[in-house]
């Protein structure tokens, strides 16, 4: 999928300038910490995926921890802590000993999402958590049957009627939903009950249900085989794959529409994070963050995991920071729909 970093770039390399970089040992060069990567060397680094063995997180958790484990010359071992969604784990990580040697992979739409609703379950600060690198990101597509009457969103704008297909409250596509219904005033109703998205799809392409969102490369392959007609994009501008299809920065809004959007977007692009708990001293921070991105923007990993059906989508720990910030300070309509979504309001 195509990313859309062009912008982020000139920071990215401006945030290596500033925090070093590693050597082909993983060691840090630069003088802020006393210990730096050397406080890894020998150690044991947990990388907690918080979804059961066998799926995208704990894919892309056991291809990267081997690579680290080289550089940084540590043992890494990926622990599998499902429940709640992903908060389980990182309301667990928030209270390890900050020193880097425990750290998860995120799943920062669904967490973000009930860290910015400020639901109760919820037992941190999103800005608080230490951001190592975004591993991945994809973009969503809304997408109808190739056999519906929505040939288009202005469809879909249109209809007086719209059933939008979704696993339940608090999932990301029954937030999506909810933004899309406050975005473009959609009569729309979220139908829920799906125990995931294979049987949202089916529903979808059965005429159950008229729609439904997902992520980009798991929905691809229903509209590639025919079964399925991509309507909108959830992301700043079209992707290559699917040049015909609009992307949802694009259409014409007013600028109360334009920022809830664009909200909806930042919080898409936080995608999958690698973090820690708050507080890991700057040199060791330091040391992770260079580590891997070193690793990330590897070209022969890169191809690995392209082959392996895990793209990475790299974005620094930096960057990550100020995009979370940016989620954080969305107008407080995006917060009281995020609220609504996580309470089940349809």
């Amino acid at each position: 999928m195509k990313t859309t970093m062009p912008t982020l770039l000139a920071a990215t390399a401006v945030t290596v300038s500033l925090l070093g970089a590693c050597d082909a040992s993983g060691t840090t060069t630069t003088t802020g910490g006393a210990q730096g990567c050397a406080a890894f060397e020998g150690e044991t680094i947990s990388l907690v995926v918080p979804f059961s063995p066998g799926g995208g997180y704990d894919s892309y958790a056991r291809m990267i921890a081997p690579e680290l484990a080289s550089r940084l010359k540590a043992k890494v071992i990926v622990e599998n802590r499902d429940g709640a969604g992903g908060l389980l784990a990182i309301n667990s990580l928030v209270t390890a000993k900050p020193d880097g040697k425990r750290l998860a992979i995120m799943n920062a739409v669904g967490v973000g999402g009930a860290a910015v609703a400020e639901s109760s379950s919820v037992r941190f600060g999103l800005d608080k958590l230490s951001y190592i690198g975004r591993v991945g990101a994809s973009y969503h597509i809304f997408s109808t049957s190739a056999k519906s009457r929505f040939k288009s969103f202005d469809d879909v704008i249109a209809a007086d009627r719209f059933r939008y297909g979704s696993t339940g409250p608090g999932a990301a596509d029954f937030v999506n939903g909810q933004l899309l219904k406050a975005i473009f005033r959609l009569r729309a109703d979220i139908v829920t009950g799906f125990e995931g998205s294979e049987e949202n799809e089916l529903a979808v392409t059965s005429g159950k249900v008229d729609g439904m969102t997902g992520d980009f490369d798991s929905r691809l392959p229903a509209i590639r085989n025919g079964d399925h007609r991509p309507l909108l994009l959830l992301g700043p501008e079209r992707d290559p794959q699917l040049p015909g299809t609009p992307a949802l920065m694009e259409l014409q809004m007013t600028p109360q529409q334009r920022a809830l959007a664009q909200a909806q977007v930042d919080l898409l692009s936080l995608g999958r994070p690698i973090v820690g708990p708050p507080g890991i001293p700057a040199d060791r921070l330091s040391c992770l963050r260079t580590t891997l991105q070193s690793l990330l923007q590897d070209s022969a990993f890169a191809d690995k995991a392209a082959k392996s059906g895990r793209p990475i989508n790299f974005m620094s720990g930096a960057d990550v920071d100020r995009l979370v910030r940016q989620v954080l300070s969305a107008p407080p309509e995006f917060r009281s729909i995020m609220k609504n979504a996580y309470a089940g309001e349809r």
